[in-house]
């Protein structure tokens, strides 16, 4: 069974490289198609709203098909997108091809995270949703720092090019491994209106949406505020995403292997800490590289272990709502993304990057709070059922 799971893993490496190649090519984007940094952050945040609107829509559109049809066809469809992007003549077509690259990104997200949850027995389920969302973590270790690397020596289009083949690989291997006649229960407008009236649950996903505007408002301009910063060069920019990226991989094994122990709520508010910290001490870092490297591996231990435990979560809290509230908390995800990008490309157009990373740790700490007050809700429901 967990050999089945790892080639949802693999997808979501596919998706995460796809996502996570545009901030690693800022720069080479920016001067290749004669556009601000902002309008490259126009690209984050068309990518996220699509995913944030299509979503729960998708979701429930796409209950009846088997998983492994749905699954493969997502990666699919984000291949072919990623290829349509490569031959973009312009900066619109380019904006309009990575809209529809986001709808194979939003049904694969949620529903690799929900199709993981049928797979392995309950009691295990944190640690195999933990397992999938490890592709993140790769993408940001692998994906990332080579995306900005290859952007900078052979050309973005290259490297959509690339991005679309491993799309293509990972999604034949998600055919000949996920079971056939894997089926979900149909999202009809029952499950919708249980999973509306249930507050802590809405509120937990809320923390994923809040936490991921603090986090993207700055790591949507990290290649950027590394050039500002400490003048890096992309093959310094490169071995910084790298240094993220091996921090995001240990940060969600260790919150995977936690995840069932201590609970999703601690492993999610660790991992916010861990940004958080890394955001509040940013502007010490002006100058130095030591400091830079220090905060990036901090900043890295939580990025990736939020997504896991939040799904976990979500499981856990509802299961039979389980579908609806990953496609709902992949939505929070996305919107969190492009609000993030939109602001942080707002606060650079008229500030500057020097500020910000307190745009960015201002919603981290909300971020803790709503989900601390959310658990509180949970264990005082469970209390009121018990008695």
């Amino acid at each position: 069974m967990q050999t089945r799971l790892w080639s949802l893993t693999l997808g979501n490496f596919a998706i995460g490289t796809g996502v996570m190649i545009v901030p690693g090519m800022l720069n080479e984007l920016s001067a290749d198609l004669a556009i601000s940094p902002a309008q490259v952050g126009m690209l984050i945040s068309a990518f996220a709203m699509t995913i944030c609107v299509t979503g729960p829509f998708l979701a429930g559109w796409t209950s009846a098909i088997e998983r492994r049809k749905l699954l493969t066809g997502a990666l699919a469809l984000y291949a072919a997108m990623h290829w349509l992007a490569a031959l973009s003549p312009d900066y619109h077509t380019l904006l309009a091809a990575r809209m529809l690259t986001a709808l194979g990104a939003a049904v694969f997200t949620a529903q690799a995270a929900a199709t993981a949850g049928l797979m392995v027995p309950p009691e295990v389920r944190g640690k195999a949703i933990g397992l999938v969302f490890l592709g993140w973590s790769i993408a940001a270790v692998v994906g990332t720092p080579i995306g900005a690397y290859l952007g900078a020596h052979i050309g973005w289009r290259p490297t959509f090019g690339l991005a679309g083949l491993l799309a293509a690989l990972f999604a034949a291997g998600v055919w000949m491994q996920i079971p056939p006649k894997l089926h979900i229960a149909p999202m009809d407008r029952a499950a919708w209106r249980a999973l509306f009236a249930d507050t802590p649950l809405l509120l937990a996903i809320s923390v994923t949406a809040i936490q991921a505007l603090g986090m993207f408002s700055v790591f949507s301009y990290m290649a950027l505020i590394l050039k500002d910063y400490i003048g890096a060069t992309p093959t310094v920019i490169s071995l910084m995403f790298l240094c993220f990226g091996i921090t995001g991989v240990l940060g969600n094994v260790i919150g995977a292997r936690l995840m069932d122990r201590v609970g999703p709520v601690r492993v999610g508010v660790a991992a916010m800490g861990c940004m958080l910290g890394a955001m509040t001490l940013w502007p010490l870092s002006h100058g130095s590289l030591p400091v830079t490297v220090a905060l990036i591996l901090l900043w890295g231990l939580g990025c990736f272990a939020i997504n896991g435990s939040q799904q976990a979560r979500l499981v856990g809290m509802a299961p039979p709502l389980a579908s609806a509230s990953v496609s709902l908390n992949s939505s929070a995800i996305y919107l969190g993304q492009a609000a993030g990008a939109f602001t942080g490309g707002v606060v650079i157009t008229s500030e500057g990057t020097g500020s910000l990373p307190i745009y960015g740790a201002l919603p981290m700490a909300a971020a803790i709070g709503v989900s601390l007050y959310a658990a509180s809700l949970a264990h005082r429901r469970r209390m009121a059922e018990v008695a």
